[in-house]
């Protein structure tokens, strides 16, 4: 059968406690700054909320978090190419919280993101626990590239003056993203597969529930096998790509680790992997070469 990867290979999850009615920016460890302005949270049910709120926070910054976290890049209908996702909960007293309407909140991306920028939309995920899940359009979410700055006194002789409006450009990364919903939200645009693609079938010969997944050398695109009897397959693969196949096999608390490169070529492929015993922190180690 098809193994899920246990919570111990999960990106952590980075807590913060905040005061909602007060304003609040909160600093991921991989660089994404989450702005919430004063009484921007409400209880469901639209009460104001007077306590503290935890705020829930994970940072998707690279394929190998992809893989671990056991997300997917698809939306059902087509792969993605992703750069960038992040997850973000709020609750008060172990009861979920929203964002108030007019409150949006804002998501800058990190630094190295948006040096690396290359144009993407943004997707959403539609449920909390978004493991092997496909993601959506977003409706909720926008980036922003650029901001008004409304007239300003120059002087106290009531003189005013204008700042020049920033450039606004979608080719240019954008400096954040503004949100109206809480959750999952990934930022990845559709991967082009020239009309060229394959079917990918592989066989293992262990006998430990093992999760397979293909990731694309050249995107941000991993995909997850479906076991079909004795052989994992992905179809619609795009042709001519550098790909790595990743196993982690789990058997009576004993771990599995399998990883092979090849290219994808012809309608369909036949690749075999060979599992070998591991443990978890080896495991991590070995999908850090996938960046």
């Amino acid at each position: 059968m098809t193994a899920i990867l246990p919570e111990e290979f999960a990106v952590p999850t980075q807590r913060f406690k905040i005061y909602p009615f007060e304003r609040n920016v909160l600093r991921g460890k991989r660089g994404t700054v989450i702005t919430l302005e004063a009484d921007a949270l409400t209880f469901m049910n639209g009460i104001p909320i007077t306590g503290k709120v935890e705020i829930e926070l994970k940072e998707i910054t690279n394929k190998r978090d992809i893989i671990l976290d056991n997300l997917t890049t698809e939306t059902g209908t087509e792969f993605l190419d992703s750069v960038y996702a992040v997850y973000i909960n709020a609750t008060c007293d172990d009861e979920y919280v929203d964002i108030q309407t007019n409150y949006a909140i804002k998501i800058e991306l990190p630094t190295n993101l948006r040096d690396q920028w290359e144009e993407r939309q943004i997707y959403r995920g539609v449920h909390p626990d978004q493991k092997g899940r496909p993601w959506v359009q977003d409706k909720y979410s926008k980036f922003v590239y650029g901001s008004e700055v409304a007239e300003k006194p120059n002087s106290g002789f009531g003189f005013f003056s204008k700042e020049k409006k920033a450039a606004v450009s979608t080719t240019q990364p954008p400096s954040e993203i503004s949100t109206s919903r809480l959750g999952w939200i990934n930022c990845a645009r559709p991967l082009s597969t020239n009309g060229s693609t394959t079917t990918l079938k592989i066989t293992e010969k262990t006998e430990a529930d093992i999760f397979v997944m293909v990731i694309l050398e050249n995107h941000g695109t991993c995909m997850p096998a479906v076991r079909e009897k004795d052989q994992f397959i992905i179809a619609g693969l795009p042709t001519n790509e550098e790909i790595n196949i990743v196993g982690i096999g789990i058997k009576e608390g004993t771990y599995y680790f399998a990883g092979k490169t090849t290219k994808v070529k012809g309608r369909i492929q036949e690749e075999e992997l060979n599992f070998k015993s591991s443990t978890v922190p080896a495991i991590r180690k070995r999908l850090r070469a996938l960046g």
